[in-house]
């Protein structure tokens, strides 16, 4: 057996010792144990630079090889073939093996290797690809089992002429096999961290007295032990309602091969006693144990924002989502509404001015909600601006707010709130957590000071640096939740007609009249608001439309198609004037037909091609959307698509809800 070339070998060595003497050179200096921490630094410095040396040399020599050998008049010689420290071939231009020396052929297993193609004994070579190198040649194939870098050049043969130039491609082979198989098992045997939080604890156990609390309890930990025991993982329980589990990256393939069962088996516990007994899973992955247990932490807070009922598994760049079927319920407490409005309530009063910012083309749950809550800003002496893009959804609400005297001044544009803004100014964010939603995301840094309050499902953007958060996937509106606010703020009880009109106006709409998504709390805040003397006749002529808008809808619904058992498309060609709102519409008219659980509505908007989805709840859209780069609600959802063929996009969908349906089945 020929010795081998290892020269990439011995200056990774010559580095690690240089490395491992500086860091022992540095701690010395650190206890203050000066003369031996600067023999050490000396030394390291010393190897670093006989290893600096030692490398130019490996690669001098080996390069005046490599040219000694193409240098040949008259072909390679065999000699110098039979003793290249790597395998090595020179190959004709169509791929035929020219040459090669004894470890190339050690390599294959033959001694009878001329004029065969190399891509019919190694197929994983991609030789086109190695003719489309123009800077020399660097890839990777695998043989028998071995990985190998492959390194070469294309080379003009010196007896060829300029006119007709003959080329020759030469390689060689740096078996990295074993490295491969000490980083896979490197990889394999890193400590992943997850966090396991049983959903909604408090609201589940208060409802059960002692014995069947122990119990279901004991049933849990059953189901989570058995799950971490699949790994030979680790447990602790660190909370009432909260586990920490250790296992080997080797095993999260088979976690998410099974789609995470163990919370199926929960829910199944749930469903069994008529409770929504649920469990979330945040798993930190790739990088350090303190960078997992971050991950983890992320995870677990983004598996909750979106409703619970999953798991989330993030590393440096992403997130991957795996269940979340389940319904979201309602709670019952209002403490955090409570703790939540004492802090906002001195976020005002401490601030100069506030500006309320809901998404981009107001509807009335972000419309209604801000101007609900600019009353508890008047109520303590503050001014109140509200972020207003002319969206034609909320326009009849809009005329009737210019003709309050009170509201003079109050809507503003999206370049005059950046105007008046100051670092002591309070923004509200109402409605979304999506910077890209937002009329004007560059207002999030021109504060210090940002609020956010929002109902929807949590995505994988969200608004960072914030001050303070009140986000709660199960509630049926952003009114529901300014209406309770006010009631902890609003202790003079100061609002008008109007505000009270205008959050009722807005659950009514995300409710779909009281029909999807309501709870008790919904119709508390209802009730709350029709002691300001609500006038439901007067919501109700909000919602009108005219003839035109009427029969665009209906054609809308009349050219829809069904993709799948109970789900209705539509791709809608023209634009019309109000295209969203119609559309949005249309897709909430296509539920009240008989069987239909969910419905989507594609049509064009400028440069993009835009989707409404809405469900009745037993389909989750928001999954579907998110498919397809959008996002929003379970009931309640969109997406934007960056093309102009409304055929690709309609194939994008029918891909996305179909993919969704295979996940469900195995759910």
């Amino acid at each position: 057996m020929k010795k081998r070339y290892n020269g990439g070998s011995e200056a990774v060595g010559i580095s690690v010792a240089a490395v491992v003497l500086a860091i022992c050179g540095i701690f010395s200096l650190y206890t203050k144990e000066i003369l031996q921490a600067v023999v050490l630094l000396c030394t390291a410095a010393a190897i670093s630079v006989y290893g600096f040396i030692i490398s130019r040399l490996h690669k001098k020599s080996f390069g005046d090889y490599v040219k000694m050998l193409t240098s040949q008049k008259e072909g390679m010689s065999g000699d110098a073939i039979s003793k290249f420290p790597l395998p090595m071939a020179v190959l004709q231009i169509n791929g035929q093996i020219s040459w090669y020396n004894d470890l190339f052929a050690e390599m294959l297993g033959s001694n009878n290797l001329y004029n065969i193609v190399i891509s019919d004994v190694m197929p994983e070579l991609k030789w086109s690809e190695i003719l489309k190198s123009t800077s020399g040649i660097y890839t990777y194939a695998g043989y028998k089992g071995h990985r190998y870098n492959v390194v070469g050049d294309i080379i003009k043969n010196s007896a060829s002429s300029d006119d007709k130039p003959d080329f020759s491609v030469l390689l060689y082979f740096i078996d990295k096999t074993e490295i491969e198989e000490l980083r896979k098992r490197y990889d394999n045997e890193k400590t992943d961290i997850a966090i396991v939080n049983i959903d909604n604890y408090d609201e589940i156990f208060q409802k059960m007295d002692d014995s069947e609390c122990q119990q279901t309890i004991a049933k849990i930990n059953k189901y989570i032990s058995g799950w971490v025991a699949e790994s030979k993982g680790f447990m602790k329980k660190t909370e009432r309602d909260r586990y920490i589990v250790l296992f080997e990256h080797q095993h999260l393939k088979e976690y998410i091969h099974k789609k995470f069962d163990v919370l199926e088996k929960v829910r199944g516990l749930g469903d069994a006693l008529k409770m929504p007994i649920t469990i979330s899973i945040g798993v930190g992955v790739g990088g350090t144990l303190q960078e997992n247990d971050a991950y983890a932490r992320a995870a677990i807070d983004m598996a909750l924002g979106r409703g619970g009922d999953q798991a989330a598994v993030k590393d440096a760049s992403q997130y991957n989502f795996y269940g979340g079927i389940a319904k979201d319920y309602e709670k019952s407490t209002r403490v955090k509404t409570r703790a939540f409005a004492v802090a906002l309530k001195d976020f005002i009063s401490n601030s100069d001015k506030v500006i309320f910012m809901g998404h981009s083309g107001h509807d009335y749950d972000s419309f209604g909600a801000a101007l609900g809550l600019q009353r508890a800003v008047r109520t303590l002496g503050k001014e109140p601006y509200i972020v207003f893009d002319n969206s034609p959804a909320v326009a009849p609400l809009a005329e009737e707010v210019r003709g309050v005297e009170e509201y003079h001044g109050m809507l503003i544009s999206p370049e005059a709130a950046e105007d008046i803004i100051t670092m002591n100014t309070l923004l509200v964010v109402l409605d979304t957590h999506r910077p890209s939603m937002m009329p004007h995301p560059g207002l999030l840094e021109k504060t210090t000071k940002v609020v956010l309050i929002d109902h929807h499902r949590r995505s994988t953007e969200f608004v960072s640096n914030i001050s303070l958060i009140y986000h709660e996937p199960y509630a049926s509106s952003t009114c529901e939740m300014a209406t309770e606010i006010l009631q902890y703020i609003d202790d003079n009880k100061k609002m008008t007609n109007f505000e009270a009109k205008a959050l009722y106006v807005g659950i009514v709409m995300d409710t779909k009249n009281f029909g999807i998504k309501t709870g008790v709390r919904t119709f508390e805040s209802a009730s709350y608001l029709r002691r300001y003397g609500l006038n439901t006749s007067e919501v109700r002529r909000l919602f009108t439309v005219d003839k035109e808008e009427y029969v665009l809808r209906g054609e809308i619904i009349k050219n829809s198609v069904s993709v799948s058992e109970n789900i209705l498309v539509s791709v809608c060609e023209e634009t019309y004037p109000n295209m969203k709102v119609i559309s949005s519409q249309a897709a909430d008219e296509m539920l009240n037909l008989y069987g239909i659980k969910a419905a989507f509505v594609v049509y064009p908007m400028e440069n993009e091609v835009c989707i409404s989805a809405r469900s009745l709840g037993d389909i989750n859209v928001q999954v579907i959307a998110e498919k397809l780069g959008g996002g929003g609600h379970a009931t309640v959802a969109g997406a934007q698509l960056k093309t102009r063929d409304l055929e690709s996009a309609f194939e994008q969908l029918e891909a996305a809800i179909s993919e969704y349906v295979e996940e469900t089945k195995k759910d």
